[in-house]
């Protein structure tokens, strides 16, 4: 199970961290869409963090998922990196509006071990009732 947990845009971050950073946007749709086009090719290719993906839920709304990939030398927040989507934009403006970690949750995870475990057994038992009976 996912759980998003709103943090401070200054927290460090570290290599594997999955954030979205929801952003206000001034602009029309098609407006906002072209300018995450450009956000996205000016920002491909970095080492520190990649855009996951991008969403625009409601109009000037604009969600980044964004997965950290690096944080040495240089220390990596929601903050540096809504820095450079920021300075990589230049049709509309963006704001930062707020961050959210995203998690696997501890539920989730004895889930998906628990459900692992039964398709173990159930494997076991499939390859017992082919086996030939004395």
């Amino acid at each position: 199970m996912i759980q998003r947990i709103e943090i401070d845009k200054d927290k460090p971050l570290e290599p594997g961290d999955l954030i979205e950073l929801h952003f206000r946007s001034v602009g029309g749709t098609w407006l906002t869409a072209a300018q995450i086009a450009l956000i996205d090719w000016q920002l491909e290719g970095r080492s520190d963090f990649r855009i996951k993906s991008w969403s625009i839920p409601v109009p000037q709304v604009v969600i980044f998922e964004i997965e950290v990939k690096k944080t040495n030398p240089l220390i990596v927040t929601a903050a540096v990196i809504a820095g450079a989507i920021i300075a990589a934009g230049v049709v509309a403006w963006l704001t930062l509006d707020k961050v959210y970690q995203i998690m696997e949750s501890p539920a989730g995870q004895v889930g998906v071990a628990g459900f692992g475990v039964l398709a173990a057994v159930a494997a076991v038992a499939v390859v017992l009732s082919l086996l030939p009976k004395k």
